[in-house]
């Protein structure tokens, strides 16, 4: 069964989401209300927690199949967790869409920086696409039992 996914940071970059799962889906800008991001202390992508009056802007994939939410689970570093929230698209639609959240037990990794788009690409975005390379080539040796490195 394929799924909705709201990205807000890195993956929210087409060309970040098919580095990792080696497809590209269909999608539309999104916003999920009550949601903020701030930059992880230490890295150059962000998490969201919930936040009451504000709204975090991203991008809303349709169709993600079971195998390309698999590599996003594992890229994902384990303090954020998967869940249901609610999303409104550019067009206005409400649904709910799977979204990666920074539960509040581990907030304190978020800077108090708001993480902005714009700021990621020009700074980081070749070198990130390299890894996100590197991290599917991984995921795929991996999947057919061969070594790491090999």
């Amino acid at each position: 069964m394929n799924i909705t996914v709201f990205t807000y940071g890195t993956l929210e970059i087409p060309a970040v989401m098919e580095a990792v799962t080696g497809k590209s889906f269909p999608s539309i800008e999104a916003t999920a209300e009550n949601f903020a991001r701030y930059v992880i202390k230490g890295k150059s992508y962000p998490g969201m927690i919930p936040a009451p009056g504000q709204a975090t802007a991203g991008r809303l994939y349709y169709e993600v199949d079971p195998g390309s939410l698999a590599l996003l689970d594992r890229f994902e570093d384990k303090v954020y967790v998967r869940q249901l929230i609610p999303v409104k698209t550019g067009k206005g639609e409400s649904l709910e869409a799977y979204a990666y959240i920074i539960p509040p037990p581990y907030s304190g990794i978020l800077s108090s920086e708001p993480w902005h788009r714009d700021r990621f690409m020009a700074s980081h975005l070749p070198r990130y696409l390299t890894a996100c390379q590197a991290f599917h080539q991984e995921a795929l040796r991996h999947r057919r039992g061969q070594p790491s490195g090999s």
